[in-house]
């Protein structure tokens, strides 16, 4: 099926199939990542790999927890939103997410050939669109969930996301800022986290 982004012209082929996600916070962690993995290249990338397969999360230690958390942060969607994450209902249709090949672009906008994450250059292969339901499900709930669950303080504002929704590609300075900020309280989290643990190892 074939849809098009409204008023750019561009011309996607709809993919996607239904996945069936075990009710932790490991395991929704580990399906954020094995989506990003389907819209850019991880092929080379095993130690990424081993942190998709979200049936198996209940195999992970406390310590790839603790390690699948800063994998997520680096492709968080601070990194992604606009590029090959992109916030519309319309688009997802009745689920919550949806991936798209592109088929044909006819005007330059927002979606890319290329990432750089980490200093490192990613094909892209996919976009994928979300509702906001979705990124709270599967990235920010989660991730503060777990993050206090190993060690951090429980007494931290809960933060919101809002990336604006897919109609005018160039305006992206609002969203920028607040993706930036959860991204920024994330980190804060993450690097008590890794401070807790270096205490107790001693």
């Amino acid at each position: 099926m074939a849809v098009y982004f409204p008023n750019n012209n561009i011309k996607f082929a709809r993919t996607g199939v239904t996945a069936n996600v075990p009710n932790n916070d490991v395991a929704r962690l580990m399906y954020y990542l094995n989506c990003v993995c389907v819209t850019i290249d991880c092929a080379n990338d095993p130690d990424i790999q081993r942190y998709t397969s979200y049936s198996n999360w209940h195999r992970l230690s406390t310590a790839e927890q603790k390690a699948l958390i800063v994998v997520c942060y680096s492709f968080s969607p601070d990194v992604l939103n606009n590029r090959v994450f992109f916030h519309s209902d319309a688009l997802c249709g009745v689920n919550a997410n949806q991936f798209y090949t592109i088929n044909q672009v006819r005007n330059r906008v927002v979606t890319v050939e290329s990432i750089i994450i980490a200093g490192r250059v990613r094909v892209v292969n996919k976009i994928m669109t979300y509702k906001m339901q979705w990124m709270n499900t599967y990235y920010i709930d989660p991730m503060l969930r777990l993050v206090r669950q190993l060690g951090a303080s429980s007494q931290r504002p809960t933060p919101t996301y809002t990336p604006s929704v897919v109609r005018q590609p160039e305006d992206k300075q609002e969203s920028s800022n607040k993706s930036k900020w959860i991204c920024g309280v994330i980190v804060v989290f993450i690097i008590i986290v890794i401070i807790i643990s270096s205490t107790t190892a001693k």
